[in-house]
């Protein structure tokens, strides 16, 4: 059947198909364990028809696709025919003009109605085209160390923003640990601000200086005031094998190196919240490079829209624990099955109803590195809260002034 699909979509596109395979570069950021899983689906398409030859290229991270991208499109030469791209990095690319409208694509409809509405909204653009395709995508949940709980008396994990600050006093005082590791790149922040009734980006400006996202950075400074905070960095993890860090906010797609890593069996419950469970969806997309062949576009596409099919949903997610980004992965029996095998990927799958995409425009990349910079200042050292935040919002003015 797929074969079938693969030559459809090349005779569709070019009127004939080819006598011999034509090659295509896929470009990936993930590394380690999740850069294996890529290689094998790979590996997996390139043996399941004669039509497409796809050739992995391993970018270093996401940041990496993204420079080698825009070097491509300095050079009027694309980086590599698909481009695995976060969701926050694609409306940057997209502007430039460097991507296919992946509507043009035969079939393109009846894939993408099959995606969950949050991954289809993340990917949408103003003026009604689709750049990319959602593909390994999570949500954050939060881990603990249910040792380091229990010597503060605490018999199961906090729910509540409000219930973790008592927790996290508790825990340093009971085992002179840091409970919490909070990250200053705003991907668990964008959730706890929802949550709270507020907004990131509102009327084209950053609305980190609003009262109800304020209140939720005081309230993240406090932590760091009090001492049961530490930031999330690239040691947390080895931090939090180690015992010396109770918790951490992290993608239920980590849950698998986080198993490799951690001597002890650790918890995994829902992210926390203010108000009303919110969380953000985040990881990436597949693009298509606009200007390369028709004939190189078709057979990216070809691979793209069968790894969008549920069984190959299904192969994905059990390599890398992402959770299901269409429908009818979702509908499986399998999955559903094996969905209760993972903690992790169940928390995932049912913090879907209210997960919501993150903040989608060409200006947010850029404003990112401005947030993390004001929230370093606030968190590590001690700057006002308030006057840092309406400083940041007049710096990054220009950036969101197209926003909604």
């Amino acid at each position: 059947m797929h074969r079938t699909l693969i030559t459809l979509s090349t005779v569709l596109l070019l009127g004939s198909t080819a006598s011999a395979k034509t090659e295509v570069t896929m470009m990936y950021g993930l590394g380690g364990e999740l850069g294996k899983a890529i290689e094998s689906m790979i590996k997996e398409f390139n043996a399941s028809q004669n039509d497409v030859v796809v050739r992995g290229e391993f970018a270093n991270t996401y940041e990496g696709v993204v420079q080698k991208a825009l070097a491509g499109i300095a050079a009027g030469q694309p980086a590599a025919d698909i481009l695995q791209l976060e969701v926050s990095y694609v409306p940057r690319i997209a502007e430039s003009g460097a991507l296919a409208n992946l509507k043009t694509m035969p079939g393109f409809q009846k894939s993408f109605d099959n995606f969950w509405p949050v991954f289809k909204k993340q990917v949408g653009r103003p003026d009604g085209a689709v750049y990319a395709m959602p593909w390994n995508n999570s949500n954050p949940v939060l881990y603990y160390n249910p040792a380091l709980l229990k010597k503060a008396g605490l018999s199961k994990p906090p729910r509540t923003y409000t219930e973790l600050r008592e927790a996290s006093k508790k825990i340093k005082a009971a085992t002179g640990m840091s409970a919490i590791a909070l990250p200053s790149f705003p991907w668990v922040l964008e959730g706890a601000i929802w949550s709270n009734g507020g907004e990131m980006i509102k009327d084209g400006r950053l609305a980190l200086d609003q009262p109800k996202a304020r209140e939720v950075i005081e309230h993240w400074a406090g932590f760091f005031r009090d001492g049961t905070a530490v930031l999330q960095d690239s040691n947390t993890n080895a931090d939090f094998a180690a015992g010396k860090v109770a918790m951490v906010m992290n993608s239920v797609a980590s849950r698998p190196s986080l198993t490799a890593a951690v001597p002890f069996k650790f918890g995994t419950a829902p992210l926390p919240y203010y108000k009303k469970a919110v969380v953000p969806v985040g990881g990436a997309t597949l693009a298509i490079s606009k200007n390369i062949t028709k004939e190189r576009q078709a057979a990216a596409w070809a691979f793209i829209n069968w790894l969008a099919q549920p069984q190959q949903q299904f192969t994905w997610i059990k390599k890398s624990n992402y959770v299901p980004v269409t429908r009818a992965t979702s509908d499986l029996a399998v999955f559903r099955k094996y969905m209760g095998t993972s903690a992790g990927l169940d928390l995932g799958y049912r913090q879907l109803p209210f997960a919501r995409p993150r903040p989608s425009s060409a200006g947010y990349v850029q404003g990112t590195q401005e947030i993390i910079k004001s929230l370093d200042r606030i968190f590590l050292q001690n700057a006002p809260v308030e006057a840092t935040l309406k400083d940041l919002v007049q710096r990054t003015a220009p950036l969101f002034k197209d926003s909604k």
